[in-house]
């Protein structure tokens, strides 16, 4: 039996389907012919971009990273443990605010997949991130430059590394996963505005005010330890420098493909006794 490309479509639902009535009838009379045409349908649905076949209609209602319901990597990220890290750096981003770190995806137990610097999709590596974010989204890029600058240099050079060792680790990002709606550097724009996203829901600075810990004082690590659980149900992870608050680690697992579910960090911070909370100007 010949099975052709006119033979068959993709639906909707992205679902190859016969189009042939005796392709059919075929199908449904014999169990050995059904079964040649069963692997001629495969066969030919392999012709067909991965785009349309690795698909999200299947997901979980309820798919949870690193649980059971996860679902496949376009339903929930394969790497299920998202860290959301701010820092708060004097001379930095607006006075009342922490800027951001990164948005570093986890394996589920704790671990830091890809390699390296090049992350887990080399193909996806680029040199100036900041030009990419600048042309594809300007409002985007103009509030990375306010609460994503680098600290030690150049802010494209920064964005470009969290992206390649870090975004390219997200695996709900991932071109496929987007079927045809995907546009050139989706996934790159995607990646930072859950970020930014994520820091504007998260406002750290508001929640340890409201908790009346505020810049210019010293503080016990489990008071704002305390003060963040009570906010966002969760405990962090924070992080001190020469005796200076330095940064607050954020841990999720995320509902579907962008719902961010606070955990407790899986780390215990590193300041020990009083820390210090500095003013940033």
């Amino acid at each position: 039996m010949v099975c052709l490309l006119k033979d068959i479509k993709v639906d909707e639902h992205g679902c190859v389907v016969p189009l042939s009535p005796s392709l059919q009838v075929v199908t449904m009379k014999s169990p050995i012919t059904a079964a040649i045409a069963a692997s001629c349908l495969m066969a030919v649905a392999s012709a067909f971009p991965t785009n349309l076949l690795k698909r999200q209609d299947s997901c979980p209602a309820d798919a949870l990273s690193c649980s059971a319901s996860s679902g496949d990597s376009c339903c929930t990220p394969k790497n299920g443990l998202l860290v959301h890290v701010q820092q708060w750096s004097p001379g930095y981003g607006p006075s009342d605010a922490f800027t951001m770190h990164g948005l570093w995806p986890d394996t589920c137990s704790g671990g830091i997949p890809g390699s390296g610097d090049s992350g887990c999709d080399s193909s996806r590596n680029y040199d100036d991130v900041g030009s990419i974010i600048k042309g594809k989204d300007s409002s985007l890029y103009n509030t990375m430059n306010t609460y994503w600058p680098s600290n030690k240099g150049d802010n494209s050079e920064f964005w470009t590394h969290e992206w390649n060792k870090h975004g390219t680790c997200v695996t709900t990002l991932d071109p496929e996963c987007y079927g045809d709606s995907y546009q050139k550097n989706d996934d790159v724009i995607d990646y930072f505005q859950q970020a930014i996203d994520l820091r504007s829901k998260y406002d750290l600075h508001a929640i340890l005010s409201k908790a009346s810990i505020t810049p210019g004082k010293s503080y016990s690590v489990s008071d704002i330890e305390d003060a963040i659980q009570q906010s966002t149900g969760a405990t962090p992870k924070v992080t001190c420098s020469g005796g200076d608050l330095e940064e607050i680690w954020l841990y999720f697992h995320v509902k579907g493909k962008d719902g961010y579910v606070p955990t407790d960090s899986v780390d215990k911070s590193t300041c020990s006794g009083s820390v210090n909370y500095p003013e940033k100007n």
